[in-house]
């Protein structure tokens, strides 16, 4: 504020922009970040914002949201506003070549989940929004599945190799990727019970926003498995599942089963114990 900035560059990791959002709507609008929390309290445009992520996972890059942990609560919350949509985003794979193993896993089972929750959210036609009121997403739609599919199908590709041989640029290339694509597509769908399960998990746990949300992810599919086996059995080919002899049952298990190896393969914890 005292040196009257116009600009604000988000240059990192989700943290890293998610603060950069909070900074340039207090620039802008005065307040502490914590005035932000919840839907559509950012009053207006905000100063120029630029964010360039170094990993590929929280899509923070194209959305709406921003997450901070309330420690007086310690509990995760967020900001979501049209507003905190960056002005430009660059994003370059070469900048997540030194991204070590860890925050590449947890960064693109990040990626992952929030292209199933979009995918599997609920369709935009059934999102009951009270009369008068605004929404911070639309639910489900064919846009979101376009953009969801191509993310699910190139996480499944290339997170293993981005992990395991951090030096693979075709890899890192199908990361960002990836991770941009969904955050364009839960920006707008939605996110759902991971998240809302993972924020105050986080919080406690004092776990990744990405090691939370991959540890839950299965068992989140698996519970909404009777509402959306559809869907959960069309993401089994995009995650190199072969359903050629499968019914559409056993193709939404192998789903996710294909999830869970993913994640154990790249080193997720699979219980809350593990944390």
């Amino acid at each position: 504020r005292a040196l009257g900035t116009d600009c604000v560059l988000g240059l990192g990791g989700g943290s890293n922009m998610d603060l950069a959002k909070y900074v340039a709507a207090s620039v802008t609008h005065g307040g502490k970040p914590s005035d932000y929390f919840g839907w559509d309290n950012v009053p207006g445009p905000i100063c120029t914002l630029i964010c360039v992520p170094t990993t590929s996972g929280t899509g923070s890059e194209v959305s709406h949201a921003a997450v901070l942990t309330d420690t007086a609560n310690e509990m995760k919350v967020s900001c979501l506003s049209n507003y905190l949509r960056p002005a430009l985003a660059v994003v370059d794979p070469e900048l997540t070549l030194s991204c070590p193993p860890k925050a590449t896993a947890d960064s693109g089972i990040d990626a992952l989940t929030h292209a199933i929750e979009a995918y599997t959210a609920i369709d935009c036609e059934h999102l009951a929004v009270p009369p008068g009121e605004t929404w911070p997403y639309d639910g489900r739609t064919p846009l979101g599945d376009a953009l969801a599919e191509r993310a699910i199908a190139l996480i499944a590709q290339h997170l293993r190799n981005a992990v395991h041989q951090g030096d693979d640029l075709e890899a890192r290339a199908g990361m960002s990727l990836a991770a941009t694509l969904a955050g364009m597509a839960f920006s707008n769908c939605g996110v759902a019970l991971v998240h809302a399960l993972e924020y105050p998990l986080g919080g406690t746990l004092h776990c990744s926003h990405g090691a939370g949300n991959g540890m839950l992810l299965p068992y989140v599919m698996r519970y909404n498995l009777p509402a959306r086996q559809r869907a959960i059995a069309k993401l089994a080919p995009l995650l190199g599942v072969d359903v050629a002899r499968m019914d559409e049952f056993e193709a939404a298990e192998a789903a996710i089963a294909a999830v869970e190896r993913l994640r154990a393969d790249i080193g997720i914890p699979q219980r809350i114990s593990e944390i």
